[in-house]
């Protein structure tokens, strides 16, 4: 081995660590691909309102993320979690939403919460949910109504009403798709499924572009959560807890049966599956520890259920959302104060012995 060739082998990286999980400039990038996602389809459906109203509120986004640099002249990612959340903002907004209303809304919380009061991209409170909040008490008349009465929580199948009655549509692949899922699969479990779910999976034409796709958002969930970026225990729990809460007692709670609520169109509509993969953990907004995760999914879980029931609701997760920031206060201060408490046992368990040198 010639010298270079020693010398080279000895050579010793720089670098103090590595990440075991992807940073938040990658997490970043990552969003504002999978959100982009939605954007196009919106193209690909000729939803043109709807892609107005997003194109809109990611220009207030864009101008709070100029502004915010040319004043602090923070990293560049900085400007692609305000994007970010610029998009998420637009989709969670109805597709007559007034425009100039929508630009405003972003701009303004996007700017305030990044320039004035966090200035930072771990604050404790999710700010997109704060816009769409904003923008339900101004322009609540553009928002849809819930879908769900409450004659119809006491039928077996609401989404099966829904789907009969032209609420949610059926698409022409649709009757093909079903008929091969019932025949090849679903027959080994002596069940069948009726024709317009796989629409509601693929496009529910709701007029919130984030309640729409779903099947987009299923994908984009097992992208999400493939290399622990977050917690998995969270959205698990949120999802089991509601999903029985349904199930169990949404009909029995205006004189329908017991064990009769209808999961699908729970999970399927309201945007939940959006907002449990791009909002519900937010960075900052979650416990650290397990046993802070855990209670935070279980009890998100039940308070959605007590917010929206079985579903179709115009704003409900978003709601969900802020609420669990607040409560993520106090369970953070708790996971401190044990810290704090197992820490001064190790001190005093095991002090450290200090000698001095004369």
């Amino acid at each position: 081995m010639t010298k270079k060739n020693k010398l080279k082998s000895r050579e010793i990286s720089m670098r103090p660590f590595v990440y075991l999980r992807p940073s938040i400039s990658e997490i970043s990038i990552r969003f504002l691909v999978l959100l982009s996602l939605y954007v196009i389809m919106l193209l690909c459906t000729k939803s043109y309102s709807a892609f107005l109203v997003v194109l809109t509120s990611v220009l207030g986004s864009l101008c709070a993320a100029s502004l915010n640099f040319l004043i602090f002249k923070e990293p560049p990612f900085h400007a692609i979690t305000i994007l970010n959340q610029g998009l998420i903002i637009g989709l969670l907004l109805p597709e007559h939403y007034p425009v100039l209303v929508v630009f405003f809304l972003t701009f303004f919380t996007l700017f305030v919460s990044r320039c004035l009061i966090f200035k930072s991209i771990n604050s404790w409170l999710n700010i997109a949910a704060v816009a769409v909040i904003m923008a339900w008490f101004v322009g609540k008349k553009y928002f849809p109504s819930f879908l769900v009465t409450s004659d119809l929580l006491a039928v077996r199948n609401p989404s099966v009403y829904l789907i009969e009655n032209g609420i949610f549509p059926i698409y022409d692949f649709d009757r093909t798709v079903i008929s091969f899922l019932n025949e090849k699969i679903f027959s080994l479990l002596h069940v069948t499924v009726p024709e317009g779910f796989v629409s509601l999976l693929w496009d529910s034409k709701s007029a919130i572009p984030a309640f729409r796709f779903n099947l987009l958002t299923i994908i984009c969930s097992i992208i999400v959560f493939s290399d622990k970026a977050f917690s998995s225990s969270i959205p698990c729990l949120f999802l089991l807890v509601y999903s029985l809460l349904v199930r169990l007692f949404a009909p029995l709670i205006n004189g329908g049966a017991f064990n009769q609520g209808d999961i699908i169109l729970a999970l399927l509509s309201s945007g939940t599956l959006f907002c449990l993969v791009f909002m519900l953990q937010w960075f900052g907004t979650t416990p650290v520890t397990l046993g802070g995760k855990i209670a935070y999914g279980i009890l998100s879980g039940i308070l959605y259920f007590i917010i929206v029931g079985l579903g179709t609701s115009p704003i409900g997760m978003v709601y969900t959302v802020l609420i669990m920031n607040i409560i993520n206060l106090i369970i953070r201060s708790l996971e401190e104060q044990k810290n704090t408490k197992i820490m001064d046992n190790v001190v005093l368990t095991h002090p450290v012995a200090v000698s001095e040198e004369k």
